[in-house]
C-alpha cells in the first residue's frame, strides 16, 4: 500500500519539530497520504483502483480522490508536512520507534496557518498504514493515511 502512493509526491523537505518527548529509535521512511472523500459521488481516482473496495466499505455512497502524498525518510523528532491544498496542511511527526511499533504525532489544519489544528497521538505497528479522518467545511472529508517502515 505504501508503494502505492509513492509516485504522487508533493516536494519539499522534512522539518525538525521542537519535540516535548524524548526522541528515540532509528530513522524510518515515513508516508503520508491524503484522500478527499465527497458525499454523493461516484468517480474513484484511478491511483486509488487497488483500495477502490476499502473505500467504498469505509465511506459508501462517495467519490475518492487523491488529493497529496509525501515520503521521507525521517530522524525521531523531524516532522513531515504534507501541503493538501486550498489552506489545509496534514503534518506527522515521528517521534519514537520502540519493539516494533512507531509513536507518531498527527495534526491536520484547515485555515490559515494560525487556526487550531486537531492532533493526535497513535501507536502503530511497524510496516502497516492506519488512518484519521477529518470533515471538510465544503462538506466533504478527507482521509488521511500514515505508515512507516
Amino acid at each position: 500500500m505504501l508503494l502505492l502512493f509513492a509516485g504522487c509526491e508533493r516536494p519539499s523537505q522534512p522539518t525538525p519539530s521542537s519535540p516535548q518527548f524524548v526522541a528515540t529509535g532509528q530513522p524510518m521512511q515515513v508516508t503520508v497520504f491524503a484522500i478527499k472523500a465527497t458525499p454523493n459521488a461516484s468517480a474513484i481516482d484511478p491511483r486509488l483502483s487497488e483500495v477502490r473496495d476499502q473505500l467504498r466499505k469505509v465511506l459508501p455512497n462517495h467519490g475518492f480522490e487523491l488529493i497529496a502524498t509525501r515520503s521521507e525518510r525521517l530522524q525521531p523528532g523531524e516532522t513531515l508536512p504534507c501541503d493538501l491544498g486550498e489552506d489545509r496542511v496534514a503534518e506527522t511527526t515521528y517521534e519514537s520507534a520502540e519493539a516494533g511499533r512507531i509513536s507518531f504525532l498527527c495534526s491536520f489544519r484547515e485555515g490559515p496557518s494560525d487556526a487550531p489544528a486537531y492532533t493526535t497521538h497513535v501507536d502503530a505497528p511497524e510496516n502497516q498504514l492506519f488512518f484519521y479522518e477529518r470533515s471538510l467545511r465544503d462538506g466533504s472529508r478527507v482521509l488521511i493515511g500514515v505508515g512507516a517502515r
